[in-house]
């Protein structure tokens, strides 16, 4: 072989090494790009998700501040309820010690009573 045919020889496996390296690549690229169309697809998906996340979080903040509104003059009137209840509740107190005392008064007073006719 003359030494044109020798180059010759290697431009050609040097081609095909080329040729083969190329196909590689195409496959590579195209299952990159694959990927890269599944994760856009995944992507989609999540923007719209967060999307209608953000969305319910602001109708849902929204119904909770109405409904907080709603709530303040219940939340008033329970608080002034308390506040007689417990004015209610101490009156109670003092007119259950009043009637105590009474009560042992008469008792006081029934037992002298009891104690003078024995004497008598």
């Amino acid at each position: 072989m003359t030494e044109v045919a020798v180059i010759d020889a290697i431009l050609v496996l040097l081609l095909v090494a080329t040729s083969a390296y190329c196909v590689l690549l195409t496959r590579r690229l195209k299952a990159l790009k694959e990927g890269q169309a599944s994760l856009q697809a995944a992507l989609a998906t999540f923007d719209e998700a967060s999307r209608r996340a953000e969305s319910n979080l602001e109708r849902m903040e929204k119904a909770g501040l109405g409904m907080g509104r709603a709530l303040d003059p219940l939340v008033a009137r329970g608080d002034a309820l308390v506040a007689e209840l417990s004015v209610m509740l101490s009156s109670g107190d003092s007119i259950a010690a009043r009637l105590e005392n009474a009560v042992d008064e008469v008792r006081a007073i029934g037992l002298r009573r009891l104690r003078e006719q024995e004497q008598t």
